[in-house]
């Protein structure tokens, strides 16, 4: 009884800043933290922006990341703040300097507004690409970044930002480096078919065939949606300090594209009774990349292990796309 009195006073009247909130990670994080208690507030960029259905009871606030007033606004009276709002890989390649500005620049701001309203934990999401592309060999926390794009070499400068201010003790905070995330959208207009999960469940709904158009042998880490929501959650309780607050999030256990597009044709077999084509770029160089994504640190800190089970969140976008594009 004194474990959950002491974690249920912890979540009393906590209130979180999530931007990025309506996005494909932001949105099932929103929906988690609501069900655990917290009071959600999401930030978005978008004046037009609408809660979908799942997330009502989420408060949405509009965010101008260089509009230091709203920002101040946005942070006021929130304990925490979640940082996920970022341009994406595609549009951080097509233009830089708005990756520079929004990522890099945009996230600062947003940090000294967090700062200047006493939010007492700061967690970015950041991203395993900051090691290098194509992510290969074994990589810890202690592997030397070689961010090798825009979206990176912003994602780095986000975390140097955040690394300044947590280690000149103006606010706790903890960076994420994500591998990639599976889970369904919260609604059809959530920008996630790019995703490569996400973009081979569609394709064999769509056209029962699904075609890969980088190296099928490049190996990826893999972890469902829900088992990053449950990680989030003991942060926002716990609040460790480290020395060096960088966590590599992921399952720990790497897959070839090749047998993921394998296994979502196994699931469509299953599910629907048909088993898509699979098509392989004839013009795509072939060669075998072992990755090693190791996640010690963070099962360290939590305690326990999460689950790498990828069938039930493949089948949840299948189950998706089967409704929307079938």
């Amino acid at each position: 009884m004194g474990f959950w009195s002491s974690t249920l006073e912890k979540l009393v009247n906590k209130t979180i800043l999530v931007t990025g909130g309506l996005g494909c990670l932001g949105s099932h994080l929103c929906k988690h933290l609501l069900n655990c208690g917290y009071t959600v507030i999401i930030g978005t960029s978008r004046k037009d922006a609408e809660l979908p259905r799942e997330l009502i009871g989420c408060i949405l606030v509009y965010t101008d990341f260089f509009d230091i007033n709203i920002l101040n606004q946005a942070c006021h009276s929130v304990d925490y703040v979640i940082h996920l709002a970022t341009v994406n890989a595609q549009k951080s390649q097509e233009d830089p300097h708005l990756a520079v500005k929004v990522n890099g620049l945009g996230t600062l701001n947003l940090i000294q507004a967090s700062e200047a309203q006493n939010v007492s934990y700061f967690l970015y999401f950041s991203s395993a690409h900051i090691y290098g592309s194509p992510l290969v060999g074994m990589i810890d926390e202690s592997t030397l970044p070689k961010p090798s794009n825009s979206y990176s070499i912003t994602h780095r400068l986000a975390e140097d930002f955040l690394l300044e201010s947590i280690n000149s003790k103006k606010m706790r905070g903890v960076i994420f480096r994500l591998s990639n995330s599976i889970g369904k959208p919260s609604s059809i207009d959530t920008n996630c078919w790019t995703l490569f999960v996400n973009n081979i469940c569609r394709q064999a709904i769509e056209s029962r065939s699904i075609t890969i158009n980088s190296n099928p042998l490049i190996e990826r880490d893999f972890i469902p949606v829900s088992s990053v929501c449950s990680i989030v959650n003991h942060f926002l309780v716990n609040r460790p300090h480290s020395k060096f607050p960088v966590y590599n999030i992921g399952s720990g256990d790497a897959y070839c594209l090749n047998d993921i597009a394998k296994l979502v044709i196994q699931r469509c077999g299953a599910l629907y009774g048909f088993l898509p084509k699979l098509v392989v770029n004839e013009s795509i160089k072939l060669a075998h990349t072992p990755l090693c994504y190791k996640t010690d640190k963070i099962i360290g800190e939590l305690g326990w292990e999460f689950s790498s089970d990828l069938i039930p969140v493949i089948d949840e976008v299948l189950e998706y796309s089967q409704l929307e594009f079938g």
